[in-house]
């Protein structure tokens, strides 16, 4: 038997016994790691897995997966939620299939090299899982720009789903909305509140990529709902990521500015 063989025989092993729930993650990405796969697709519409090698070489495999039906709504928690039952032993692979598809996902990418999963909502949402043994330095300014695009979607669980369980929010207290918060809880506090005192977009000029701290620098524009005036305030946001999650962030503004127009 060729090397080449043997390694057609490893992948397609490994996408037997992962439909089959049979082999766990860790032990697929280092058989195919061996096997020269650099990175694979799974395609839960197409119904199939896609396994791309360092040399170029393309190896395709049929799903047999279809329950239940995708659900339209991506739901970033509990697709993470499905990722850790799966890290602790307690989700196999047919049952992390059938969680995800309930949750909006219609496929992921594994990033053997890269050290990253990310699974794939129908309207291109985004939720990013680092492997053990990612490289720190890796793009801490994409996971700011995730948590922005989930909050102009105004998917808050996909926005949780990027924060770490003792994630920290801080804004000064002059703001109405401003405090100290803390864990799931506390970002849904604050959101909660900000969202009572204005209707805001976010028009981002810049990041700044700082290593474990991404800097965001723009603009803040909307209407306050007391009286419905108009506001439109430059902002500085101080993030800090820690493991691929937000371990924290200080909302900086314009205070008297915006202190103007909420009267």
């Amino acid at each position: 038997m060729t090397n080449q063989s043997a390694n057609d025989r490893t992948i397609e092993d490994c996408a037997r016994q992962s439909h089959a729930g049979t082999i766990d993650f860790g032990t697929v990405v280092e058989r195919l790691t061996a096997a020269g796969v650099e990175a694979y697709h799974v395609d839960y519409r197409a119904g199939r897995s896609t396994y791309y090698t360092t040399d170029d070489q393309v190896h395709t495999f049929a799903l047999a997966l279809r329950e239940p039906a995708i659900a339209d709504a991506f739901d970033g928690a509990a697709v993470q939620a499905a990722v850790r039952g799966a890290q602790r032993g307690e989700v196999k692979y047919p049952e992390f299939v059938r969680r995800t598809r309930a949750a909006g996902c219609v496929g992921y990418d594994v990033w053997i090299g890269g050290r990253q999963v990310i699974y794939h909502g129908r309207r291109g949402e985004q939720h990013i899982e680092w492997m053990p043994g990612a490289p720190p330095g890796r793009d801490n300014v994409e996971v700011v720009k995730q948590v922005y695009a989930a909050y102009a979607r105004r998917d808050l669980g996909a926005a949780l789903a990027l924060h770490a369980p003792a994630a920290q929010i801080d804004q000064s207290r002059e703001l109405p909305w401003g405090d100290h918060y803390e864990g799931e809880a506390g970002v849904r506090e604050f959101f909660a509140r900000l969202l009572r005192s204005v209707d805001s977009t976010l028009a981002l000029e810049r990041f700044i990529d700082a290593g474990d701290h991404v800097v965001a620098l723009g603009r803040s524009r909307g209407t306050e709902k007391a009286h419905g005036r108009r506001f439109d305030v430059p902002i500085a946001h101080v993030w800090h990521i820690r493991d691929g999650k937000v371990a924290g962030v200080y909302y900086h503004i314009d205070n008297p500015t915006m202190l103007a127009a909420l009267g």
